[in-house]
C-alpha cells in the first residue's frame, strides 16, 4: 500500500499567496511594457487594390522611446503579402529613437500581391526597446475589386438653393486610386460673372498633390451674381492629372434676387433749411428684387448736434416691387453756421441695405436778413448826418 503524504494547510495558503504574488508581477510588468512607449501610424486602415504598393510611416512616442535602440519585426502577415521596415534608403531591423513622436522612426513597405482576394487583410509589427519595453501595431489593408486609375472626384451634397449673390460651399474628396502620385488641376465651367474658388486645409489652391492610394478633401466655394435670374444652374467643376480628368457637378437653385433702393419721390437729393427748425423730405423706398424684404428699419448718420427723426422707424413688410413712402424731420442744430451740410439716410433688413447721401444747405432766416439790413441802412445814414453837418467846419 502506498502511503501519500499529505501537504498541511499552511502549505496551500504560500502557495496560493505565491501564485497571487506572480500574477501581480507579471500584470505590473504588462503595464509597465503598455506605458514604455507607443509604437503607431496616422493611417493604420488604408483601402488598396490587388498588386498595389504601399507605405506606412511608424513612429514611436513616449518617454522610454528616447534614446533608445529598438528592434522591429514583423508578427504576422497574410499569404503572398510581403513586406519590410525601411529607413532612408535603407532596409533595417532597428532604429534609434528619440522619443519625438513628430519625426517617424522608419516606414513599412507593403506590396499587395495580384491575385489578393477582396476583404481586410491585417499586419501586426512589433517593436521592442533593448530596456525591455515592447507595443505592437496592427495594419489593416482592406482589397477591393477598384482597379488601378478609377480614382473619383465625390461632392457630399451636390444639391443647394438660395438667392443670387450669395456663396454655396461644397465639400468634396477627390481620391486617387492610381499606383503614382497625382498633381490635379482644378477647373471650372461655371456662367460669366460666376466666381468659382477651391480650398484645402484653409488654403486658396488651383491645384493639389496627392499620394497613390490616398485621398484628399477639398471644399469648393460659388458665388452667384447679384443679377442672377432664378432658375437651376449647373458647375462642372475638373481635377485634371497627366493621367486622368475627374469631374464633377454641383447643382445651384437661384430661387431670386434682393435688391432695394432709397431715394425721394422727386429723386432729388438735396434741401434747404434753417438752423433749430424742423424740415421735412419724403423718401422713397423701393423693393426691385423679386423676393419680399420683411422687418426694414431705417436710420441716419447727420452732423453733431443736428436732429433726425421718421414717422416710422419699421416697415415690417415691402413686398417684391412695390414701393412705400416715408418722411424724415431733419432739423439742424442751433449752432449751425450758413453752408452745405451732408446727411444720409439708410434702409436695412437681414437680406439687404440701401443707403443715400443729401446735401443740405442750412440758410439765414429772413427776418433776420432784412433785419440787418435796417441796421446797415441806419449807420450808413447817420454816417451821412454827421458828416453834412459836421463836414464844413
Amino acid at each position: 500500500m502506498i502511503q501519500r503524504k499529505i501537504l498541511k494547510p499552511h502549505y496551500y495558503i504560500l502557495f496560493a499567496a505565491a501564485l497571487m504574488l506572480l500574477c501581480l508581477f507579471s500584470g505590473i510588468l504588462r503595464v509597465s511594457a503598455a506605458e514604455g512607449f507607443e509604437l503607431y501610424a496616422d493611417n493604420p486602415g488604408i483601402h488598396v487594390t490587388a498588386g498595389d504598393s504601399v507605405s506606412f510611416d511608424l513612429y514611436l512616442s513616449g518617454s522610454n522611446a528616447a534614446d533608445t535602440d529598438v528592434a522591429l519585426s514583423v508578427v504576422s502577415m497574410p499569404d503572398g503579402f510581403t513586406g519590410y521596415f525601411k529607413s532612408g534608403s535603407y532596409e533595417v531591423s532597428k532604429v534609434h529613437a528619440r522619443g519625438d513622436s513628430t519625426e517617424s522612426a522608419a516606414s513599412f513597405q507593403v506590396t499587395v500581391p495580384s491575385e489578393a482576394e477582396d476583404g481586410t487583410h491585417e499586419i501586426v509589427l512589433r517593436a521592442v526597446s533593448d530596456s525591455g519595453y515592447e507595443d505592437e501595431l496592427t495594419l489593416s489593408l482592406t482589397v477591393s475589386e477598384l482597379k488601378a486609375g478609377e480614382s473619383n472626384f465625390y461632392v457630399e451634397y451636390p444639391d443647394q438653393e438660395g438667392v443670387s449673390g450669395a456663396s454655396f460651399s461644397y465639400s468634396t474628396t477627390i481620391a486617387n486610386n492610381t499606383l503614382n502620385t497625382q498633381n490635379y488641376n482644378f477647373s471650372s465651367n461655371a456662367p460669366a460673372g460666376w466666381n468659382v474658388s477651391f480650398t484645402s486645409d484653409s488654403t486658396q489652391i488651383s491645384s493639389l498633390e496627392i499620394e497613390s492610394g490616398s485621398s484628399a478633401g477639398v471644399t469648393i466655394t460659388v458665388t452667384a451674381p447679384n443679377n442672377t435670374e432664378a432658375g437651376e444652374y449647373q458647375i462642372e467643376c475638373a481635377a485634371t492629372s497627366a493621367k486622368e480628368q475627374l469631374s464633377t457637378t454641383l447643382n445651384v437653385t437661384i430661387l431670386g434676387s434682393y435688391d432695394m433702393s432709397l431715394s425721394t419721390v422727386d429723386e432729388k437729393l438735396s434741401f434747404d433749411a434753417y438752423a433749430n427748425t424742423e424740415s421735412d423730405v419724403t423718401l422713397k423706398i423701393t423693393n426691385n428684387g423679386n423676393m419680399d424684404l420683411e422687418n426694414i428699419s431705417l436710420s441716419s448718420s447727420a452732423p453733431s448736434g443736428w436732429e433726425v427723426s421718421f414717422d416710422t422707424t419699421t416697415i415690417d413688410l415691402l413686398e417684391a416691387g412695390a414701393s412705400t413712402e416715408v418722411t424724415a424731420h431733419v432739423t439742424p442744430g442751433d449752432d449751425a453756421l450758413t453752408g452745405d451740410y451732408v446727411t444720409i439716410m439708410t434702409a436695412s433688413c437681414d437680406n439687404q441695405s440701401a443707403s443715400a447721401e443729401f446735401r443740405i444747405t442750412v440758410k439765414t432766416q429772413t427776418g433776420w436778413g432784412i433785419f440787418a439790413v435796417i441796421i446797415i441802412i441806419a449807420v450808413a445814414g447817420g454816417l451821412y448826418y454827421v458828416m453834412k453837418k459836421y463836414g464844413r467846419r
